[in-house]
């Protein structure tokens, strides 16, 4: 477990995580950069030692501090490399928080090991616990967009960001949104980010196709721009269609055909 993430984790076993800090914990934990099972370790690991019975001093125990104390003094200059590493251990255990201190490093050093000697298996793991994960997403992602929310169905365009390039049921499934969802937020976003995949022919032929399904104005300009962006000549005839509809506002045509003129 990198050293950069540890804050994090210390913050989430505390539960003393701002909501800022939560939403960075949790996008580390889906991408894979923090194991929750490393995590629920340390969590234990802490539990028993802050569990753990405070030594009380005895005088007795303080005398023989003391006296120990002095005979290291004497003792320094044939051993003083023993003394202070002695010294050093009695600090580092004699309380909970170097004991837990103590026992966190251990523990994430034995992390560290464990994956340099059993990459492999490491590897094969995290590659299965993200397909899992990609797997979950979509599943996620495809339930949001048929909620009656447009907030759950926005949120449901934005889930599959990262998946519309390699995944061909959520590339159909935005064009699905982007051609018949009743929201012309739900169907903006849908197209803004198809739009970001445009250079795929399969992605591109699709948004050209979908011209001929929009009856909102607001969609037909947004497509029409984006056309132009891309200087698609396919679609310059889809955009006469609507330009020579009979409902099509006069403002709407007008826009069409600067558009249009802008592609030829």
């Amino acid at each position: 477990m990198e050293e950069q993430y540890m804050s994090l984790i210390t913050e989430y076993i505390d539960g003393s995580l701002s909501e800022e800090s939560r939403k960075e914990f949790d996008a580390y934990v889906t991408e894979g950069h923090i194991d929750m099972h490393e995590v629920e370790a340390l969590a234990e690991l802490q539990g028993k030692m802050i569990t753990a019975p405070e030594p009380i001093p005895t005088d007795a125990m303080s005398e023989g501090f003391y006296s120990q104390l002095n005979a290291a003094k004497v003792e320094q200059s044939t051993d003083s490399g023993a003394s202070k590493w002695e010294v050093l251990w009695q600090m580092i255990l004699g309380t909970n928080r170097g004991r837990l201190a103590f026992g966190m490093a251990v523990l994430v050093f034995g992390i560290v090991i464990g994956r340099t000697l059993t990459g492999s298996f490491y590897q094969n793991q995290l590659t299965d616990l993200s397909a899992q994960m990609v797997d979950m997403k979509e599943m996620m992602m495809m339930t949001m967009l048929e909620e009656e929310s447009v907030t759950k169905r926005l949120k449901g365009v934005q889930m599959s960001s990262e998946l519309v390039s390699t995944n061909a049921e959520v590339t159909d499934a935005m064009f699905m949104t982007l051609n018949s969802d009743e929201s012309t937020n739900v169907r903006m976003a849908a197209l803004n980010l198809l739009a970001q995949y445009a250079d795929d022919p399969a992605i591109r032929e699709g948004l050209i196709n979908s011209i001929s399904q929009q009856e909102s104005p607001l969609m037909q300009v947004a497509l029409a721009e984006l056309m132009v962006e891309l200087q698609e000549s396919k679609a310059v005839s889809e955009f006469k269609n609507i330009i020579e509809g009979e409902y099509t506002p006069e403002e709407v045509k007008t826009t069409l055909r600067e558009s249009v003129n802008k592609i030829m």
